[in-house]
């Protein structure tokens, strides 16, 4: 009986013992993560996130295995034994899978030509109008007809004048296919996260000609992290995770994989808010709740 009670104690409170093997399932979603041509992480968000915790837990073997936003998700309710290594943070989510926060992002922004970004309707914080941008007809705007910009977003999009000059497109590879229509002033604007396009314009000098800029009223920064399933396996791994990155050291190095990515504008514009989250990421976070 002793033993029994033994065994579940290090199993609620550690990863048990027995575990030889931590499993990964990760996006391929550059520069979130970047795929190698051995279908290993390489130098992504994530990619050094997770290097980070298995360097720190070398006492398993770390697997890693490609899956969409779909099937992890699939996974982790039916209780697999594995994390999923990206998910954005929601109140729904949190139901579903113990997650560990592991980084903030900055919102969506405007993306647009140069020649046009003096006439955009800006406030004193040089944020956009978008309302106001989208009745403008001589500015043409291209978005994807698949892409959810979040509920706020997608609602003002929602609303825009029937003869608004912004078209839907169902072109693929998202925002750089998009990004790449502009140079050849196909649209003026569109809208995509601000490292994202600093991931494209490392790969394609002639995108840096593109400026970004915040969108007013949606200036909240996005937070993400990794999702364990809610099993007596997934709440010991997530807390072990948790305490590999609850250090300065820790922090320091989740905030070096997204900050990395990020212009020196968004860097300014959200250093508050960055500052925030990973002095509290400084320490374990992960509330603990249900099996």
């Amino acid at each position: 009986m002793r033993l029994l009670l033994l065994a579940m104690t290090l199993t609620l409170h550690n990863v048990a013992p027995a575990q030889a093997v931590m499993t990964w399932l990760i996006p391929d979603l550059p520069p979130v993560s970047i795929r190698t041509n051995h279908n290993q992480p390489g130098s992504g968000i994530i990619d050094t996130q997770v290097a980070y915790v298995a360097a720190h837990w070398p006492e398993v073997e770390h697997r890693f295995v490609y899956a969409n936003l779909k099937r992890s998700w699939a996974m982790l309710e039916a209780g697999k034994p594995a994390c999923y290594s990206f998910t954005l943070i929601t109140p729904e989510r949190r139901k579903k899978a113990h997650i560990i926060e592991t980084g903030v992002l900055p919102p969506l922004h405007l993306v647009v030509r140069p020649e046009v970004a003096a006439a955009l309707p800006l406030n004193a914080r040089q944020e956009v109008d978008l309302p106001r941008l989208l009745a403008m007809r001589e500015l043409r705007g291209l978005i994807s007809e698949k892409r959810s910009f979040g509920a706020r977003l997608d609602a003002t999009l929602r609303q825009r004048p029937p003869d608004a000059s912004l078209k839907l497109t169902a072109i693929s590879g998202y925002g750089e296919a998009i990004l790449q229509s502009m140079l050849l002033s196909r649209a003026d604007y569109t809208i995509d996260y601000d490292f994202m396009l600093s991931y494209y314009q490392s790969r394609h000098h002639k995108l840096t000609q593109l400026r970004s800029f915040a969108i007013a009223n949606n200036t909240k920064t996005i937070k993400f992290g990794l999702a364990c399933p809610r099993t007596a396996w997934g709440k010991a791994t997530a807390q072990k995770i948790d305490g590999i990155l609850g250090t300065r050291e820790g922090a320091q190095a989740l905030r070096h994989s997204v900050e990395a990515r990020l212009s020196q504008d968004s860097r300014q514009r959200y250093a508050d808010q960055f500052a925030a989250f990973y002095r509290r990421r400084e320490k374990p976070t992960l509330r603990l709740d249900g099996p």
